[in-house]
């Protein structure tokens, strides 16, 4: 099985073909604000299943893929009983991963 790429840099052109650059830096604004606090509280939600469903809808909209994958992997976990085997740590550390190579590379991928 291939691994996700962390970044898939295709949809984030195409997203920003489709709402154009302004609307593209709202969508990333709104993005990590929202990504931050709920993977600083997802350890704690009631419904693991719909935290991971929200972070991975959110993510998957911004080429998160690896992290896109670990969360649906995580939801599925959770959707069949068994929250306690969905890898928290790893969905955090893969998170920060994308987050700071989207933000490192993300000027120089998607041109003004």
């Amino acid at each position: 099985m291939n691994t996700p790429e962390l970044i898939d840099w295709a949809k984030v052109r195409e997203l920003c073909n489709d709402v154009g650059r302004d609307g593209l830096d709202e969508v990333i604004a709104l993005f990590m604000e929202e990504a931050e606090t709920a993977m600083q509280t997802i350890g704690m939600a009631e419904d693991l299943e719909s935290a991971l469903h929200f972070v991975k809808g959110c993510a998957l909209n911004l080429g998160f893929d690896r992290f896109t994958t670990l969360a649906a992997e995580g939801e599925a976990l959770a959707a069949r009983g068994l929250p306690d085997q969905v890898d928290l740590t790893q969905l955090g550390q893969v998170y920060r991963e994308s987050r700071d190579l989207f933000l490192a590379e993300f000027p120089m991928r998607i041109a003004a």
